[in-house]
């Protein structure tokens, strides 16, 4: 989990500047030492020779087989000096081949020097002289980049490049053809709406750098250390995991123009602070990133009234997933800022749950702009599956080692990705229960993805103090498990950044699904946390007023094992963690008294997370202002999961219910009165109106009501049918059409190359197929723009279509038939069963909450017209189909308590009393609203106040 620090932007020129290198005193020892290695090795090859012949020392030839008594003879000493010339040419000759073979090699670009028999050492000597006389090519090399800045800049190769579109006040990424007029367009365009800068992870690179290399993994080389120059073998040794790989590496460069005017043509010359472009599985290379700052903020759209016209934007994110091309962190200047969230996979997961958790069961406000784009951040960020493989491992682990009969290891941290789960383990443990393999010695622990039981719901919560910091360079979520701190943990550093990281673990915390029970108490903590669900937060003006409870659970905890206890009580009571979490550092005698009750000598479910230094913190974290956090103790650098106060208030709203609109004074008369004073929401019908008959005969059906679907007789692989069918939705939703890059940035939210977008196009197009007159059913118009056909039938206007004609009827039956028939074609509210992990631009449209209303709406009407035609069973039907489509919502059951009542009278109500009851609970609504309660006592007098709970 470690990771070299980078450098910061003010540590590196910006593009082809970087090769001006200032001449210092290591630049001219090195330059010394270099033309010395040349004067050496021009002594050595040519110098001895000259030498020797100018000294006669020209070797003797035998022209003829010596005789006896010549060999048996005793030497004088011009035989032994005649002896040593050939010694001394044998040698020369050896070390002159040896030389050739390394120029041969560096030169040709054949790979490996080949090794020359018998001549190791004379053979190392020529390479280090060899190298050490190219550096002096190599500077020319750097030196030529002051006049390559001034030739005619190359533009951009073969590879993908990026402009930015503007739209509404967002930027979007826009992957084009690179061709010169495109990328003159996307440079005119970025000037007149903001300004694109590129990063290599925390190095800026010049706009025709960036162009090219947008979304690329690249690899920065580095200068010579000493006499090691960094080659492609050992890049690909150190990113690859075999160096043999250095000719993919080679292949990818080959040829492409670097910006001090020279080109990688031969595999073992490159250049220090070369740009090389890694395959995608390379570890530890960072990938380009653009980020477009607008000119100027663009007011969000108004909440939009008719449910089809919705802003035409789409937020990018600032990561990419692998392969996915260009990558585009799109944010106004005075916006909320979510490219954080988008990143936090496990945090935005817990979040994201909980406002899914909150609508089921409750209404919510209409969300503010900035709820608006911390909610579509959390979906697009949410890595649900990593979550649930980290909870049921966990509590997979716990039931194997209690089936076992051993106690549950010393866990201090974890990291998980889509391939498993790992845990860091301190003290090692070899005790591991199958399907966990034991890594090493013991220090880690491993469970496969393929090997949890994604049925193990129920069971211990072994390790609830596991939160997430964020993402190493691996894309893997990395946490730590604060208990194992044994004592305070300070955040130091930025302050500001510490904060938000303090925010995000407490927030987290409440919110994970590997902790059933956990308390934590916030002290300067941003206020909308205080709607975190589950009443597991609470707030506390100072530290100094948590030290009570704090001493009450440590005298409880005193003396004992919390791995055993947790492990042999199923995790309740008295090992439930409680945390307090610091926005500030304490100090005095409350900062001495924290250390005092948390600093122990074994593992303890009490625990201190505090900003800034604190005297005695066991595990310190250094929070950077770029968003880094590292802690050197724990061999661990992420990019940090972090909550600004501003996205903590927009998640206060989202998480925040809608009161119950008043009825009238007397709450409880009015509950048992007509309903009418509830205001109804608008119908806007669509600009051609469809019937029921017109979704029926359609060739190409988009069903978005529920679970969203797509039928047409055209075929398309199963692999490609989802991200199809969002296209097809997006643009059902959006009847006006939407740009092509717009809808890239919808459905590829995290970057995607052009050829990628177009294939999906392409692919789609054909799927739909043709209309009757033989037209595509889906439209690319010369503007850019994508369209669907209007011979295309979407069942949410249809639906629309009979409401809007319903609010119009003249006569109470043609306004029943009209209602009844927009439910039969609800399957729920618009996308309410959509996959994970998609559609996070619905949140953008606002219709899913307005559709809800509207079906809801209709529901109530429809209900009503049955009891005023005194049809008290329809009125009942209805109000159970209604339920099916909004579960939680009490206005139906209101409705349906009243149609029992009219029924079956206070026998009747009771049961229906008895299964709302259960399904609210259920929802984790731990009662029923005022109105609904006053009902209740009015129907069915005497009924059991436990069951329903107290207002």
């Amino acid at each position: 989990m470690t990771r070299e620090p980078a450098s910061g932007p003010l540590d590196r020129e910006i593009g082809p500047g970087r090769f001006q290198q200032p001449d210092g005193p290591e630049d001219s020892r090195n330059r010394a030492a270099a033309l010395g290695a040349g004067l050496l090795l021009l002594l050595l090859v040519v110098g001895i020779p000259v030498a020797l012949v100018s000294l006669g020392g020209v070797p003797q030839i035998p022209t003829s087989l010596p005789s006896r008594d010549q060999l048996t003879a005793t030497l004088d000493i011009t035989q032994v000096l005649a002896v040593l010339v050939w010694v001394v040419w044998l040698a020369w000759l050896q070390f002159t081949v040896c030389v050739a073979v390394e120029f041969r090699s560096a030169l040709s670009g054949v790979g490996l020097p080949r090794r020359v028999p018998l001549a190791g050492p004379s053979q190392r000597l020529a390479r280090v002289l060899v190298v050490s006389v190219l550096l002096i090519s190599t500077a020319a090399g750097q030196a030529s980049a002051a006049v390559a800045s001034v030739l005619p800049e190359h533009g951009p190769s073969s590879a993908s490049s990026i402009s930015v579109s503007v739209d509404g006040g967002a930027a979007t990424p826009t992957p084009v053809v690179d061709t010169a007029a495109a990328t003159a367009a996307a440079t005119e365009q970025a000037a007149v709406q903001g300004e694109t800068t590129y990063w290599l992870g925390d190095m800026q690179l010049s706009p025709e750098e960036g162009m090219e290399l947008a979304g690329q993994r690249v690899y920065v080389v580095q200068p010579p250390d000493g006499r090691y120059h960094d080659n492609l073998w050992d890049i690909a040794e150190r990113s690859l995991g075999d160096g043999r790989r250095y000719h993919e590496v080679f292949e990818l460069n080959k040829h492409r123009d670097q910006p001090d005017g020279h080109a990688l043509t031969l595999e073992r010359l490159i250049y220090p602070n070369w740009l090389l472009v890694m395959p995608e599985d390379a570890v530890g290379v960072e990938r380009v990133t653009a980020i477009v700052t607008p000119v100027a903020a663009v007011e969000p759209a108004p909440v939009i009234e008719t449910p089809v016209a919705a802003t035409d934007v789409a937020a990018a994110a600032e990561t990419s997933v692998p392969g996915s091309g260009a990558v585009v962190q799109a944010e106004s200047q005075d916006g909320i800022g979510t490219a954080g969230l988008v990143g936090a996979g496990l945090l935005a997961a817990g979040l994201l749950v909980a406002v899914d958790q909150l609508r089921r069961r409750r209404r919510t406000d209409e969300p503010s702009p900035d709820a608006v784009e911390v909610e579509v951040a959390l979906r697009i960020g949410a890595d649900p599956q990593r979550a649930i493989l980290l909870d049921r491992g966990l509590r997979q682990l716990a039931e194997g080692l209690r089936a076992a009969g051993h106690e549950l290891p010393g866990v201090f941290g974890a990291v998980v990705d889509d391939t498993g789960v790992e845990l860091r383990l301190s003290p090692p443990s070899t005790a591991a229960p199958a399907p966990w393999r034991v890594l090493g010695t013991g220090a880690a622990w491993r469970l496969d993805a393929a090997d949890v039981d994604l049925d193990a719901r129920t069971g211990t919560a072994p390790f609830p103090g596991l939160v997430s910091l964020g993402r190493d360079a691996d894309d893997r979520d990395v946490l730590i498990d604060l208990e194992a701190a044994q004592g305070p943990i300070a955040i130091v550093g930025d302050l500001d950044v510490a904060r938000e990281v303090a925010s995000a673990w407490a927030a987290e915390l409440v919110t994970n699904r590997w902790s059933d029970g956990l308390h934590v108490t916030g002290v300067d903590l941003p206020d909308g946390l205080d709607a975190l669900p589950g009443g597991r937060y609470d707030t506390a003006a100072s530290a100094a007023d948590v030290l009570p409870r704090l001493r009450e659970r440590r005298a409880d905890v005193l003396g004992s094992s919390v791995l055993t206890g947790r492990l042999r009580s199923g995790g309740a009571g008295t090992w439930v963690p409680e945390y307090l979490v610091l926005g500030s550092t304490p100090v005095g005698s409350a900062a001495q008294q924290l250390v005092e009750l948390t600093a122990t000598s074994q593992r303890s479910p009490l625990g201190v997370v505090c900003v800034g230094a604190l005297p005695g913190a066991r595990w310190q974290l250094v929070a950077e202002a770029d968003g880094r956090l590292s802690a050197r103790v724990l061999d661990l650098d992420v990019r940090a999961n972090r909550l600004t106060s501003r996205q903590v208030t927009a998640l206060g709203e989202l998480l925040t219910e809608a009161p119950e609109p008043a009825r009238a004074v007397d709450e409880k008369r009015a509950a048992i009165e007509h309903e009418g004073a509830v205001e109804r929401p608008p119908v806007v019908a669509p600009a051609r109106t469809v019937e029921p008959a017109d979704l029926e005969a359609a060739l190409v059906r988009v069903l978005v009501l529920g679970e969203p679907r797509v039928e047409t007789p055209r075929t398309i692989e199963d692999s490609r049918r989802a991200l199809a069918t969002e296209l097809v939705v997006y643009l059902a939703l959006h009847p006006e059409g939407a740009h092509a890059n717009v809808l890239a940035a919808a459905l590829w939210p995290r970057g995607v190359t052009t050829e990628v977008r177009e294939s999906l196009f392409a692919r789609t197009a054909e799927w739909l197929g043709t209309d009757v007159d033989g037209k595509p059913n889906l439209v690319r118009g010369d503007d850019g723009h994508v369209r669907l056909s209007e011979h295309v039938v979407v069942d949410w206007d249809v639906v629309r279509s009979l409401l809007a004609r319903a609010r119009r009827a003249a006569d109470p039956a043609a306004e029943r038939s009209d209602l009844a028939a927009a439910l039969r074609l609800a399957r729920g509210a618009v996308l309410s069963a959509r996959p994970a992990g998609r559609y996070s631009w619905l949140a953008r449209v606002r219709l899913e909450r307005a559709s809800q209303a509207l079906l809801v709406d209709t529901v109530h009407r429809l209900v009503v017209l049955c009891r005023d035609g005194d049809d008290p069973a329809g009125a009942q039907s209805v109000a159970w189909a209604g339920l099916r489509l909004a579960p939680t919502e009490e206005l139906l059951w209101r409705d349906l308590v009243r149609a029992a009542a009219a029924l079956g009278g206070a026998d009747a109500v009771r049961p229906v009393a008895r299964d709302l009851e259960a399904t609210l609970h259920a929802a984790g609504a731990p009662t029923v609203s005022p109105a609904t309660r006053a009902l209740l006592e009015e129907l069915a007098p005497g009924y059991d106040d436990a069951v329903l709970g107290s207002a």
